[in-house]
């Protein structure tokens, strides 16, 4: 039976060799294969984006060009969302068809991911990109958090990183809920390491700076405010004792050293 030519949608996106990546149904090891096999193809192509579009992020901060930056880190976000989404797919693995999927898998982790490395590592290649485009404002992080309104621009950019950082931390702490779901708390995985050992992951910050800046401002209104706030919903505010202010105690006298 002759099959049909290509069409130009089909040999633009490289149809055939595309749906060819899979494995063929006799070759599953079972029903559930080829659905672990499409998310995490799929996972690949949308973390390919994500890599490309930060490159194109520095690029756009570095020529200033603030408004293009916003609409390309939108747009990153909403791929991380999908990469969320994704994995409720696999919510409906039962852990023993996860089993016979191990059993093919070789010694594969999620962590030899190529897509995933680059996500650990862009952001400390774009960042850079960032803090020279403040430095050219003669503008510090701190005074964007200040007065957000008097850095509109820079204060929207910081946020929006802030936001990337948000949504991979999200991302991450999905699949170790994933993962505790499929096969348990303490099982060890392919690599020969418990499943807990994931979680050091979900602390990492990508763009510390941005976290720390908080912890600034805040600290600079916790000086200013000793006591908290100055207004209550009582409409009377007692402000705390201070604390005595007077001569230190005298130190008792050191008893005499004994001859030896």
């Amino acid at each position: 039976m002759s099959s049909s030519p290509p069409t130009d949608y089909e040999l633009y996106l490289r149809v055939p060799e595309l749906l060819s990546l899979q494995k063929l149904p006799n070759e599953l090891a079972c029903p559930d294969e080829l659905l672990f096999q499409v998310v995490h193809q799929a996972a690949e192509l949308w973390m390919k984006l994500i890599d490309h579009e930060m490159g194109q992020l520095g690029a756009l901060l570095a020529a200033d060009r603030l408004a293009e930056s916003g609409k390309t880190l939108r747009r990153i976000h909403s791929v991380l969302a999908l990469l969320a989404q994704s994995l409720e797919t696999l919510y409906t693995l039962t852990p023993a068809d996860y089993m016979r999927i191990r059993e093919v898998l070789g010694r594969g982790s999620g962590q030899e991911s190529p897509g995933f490395k680059r996500l650990l590592a862009v952001p400390a290649e774009v960042y850079p990109h960032f803090e020279s485009l403040l430095a050219r404002r003669q503008t510090k992080l701190l005074d964007i958090y200040r007065k957000p309104s008097a850095h509109a621009e820079l204060f929207q950019v910081a946020e929006a990183l802030l936001d990337f950082d948000l949504r991979l931390q999200e991302w991450r702490n999905r699949h170790i809920l994933l993962v505790y779901r499929t096969i348990g708390v303490g099982t060890p995985s392919l690599k020969g390491k418990h499943s807990e050992l994931l979680e050091r992951g979900l602390r990492q910050q990508f763009f510390p700076k941005l976290w720390e800046v908080r912890d600034e401002l805040y600290g600079e209104w916790s000086a200013a405010n000793p006591s908290g706030s100055s207004y209550a919903l009582t409409g009377t505010v007692t402000p705390e004792p201070a604390a005595p202010v007077g001569p230190l105690p005298a130190r008792a006298p050191k008893p005499p050293r004994r001859k030896s």
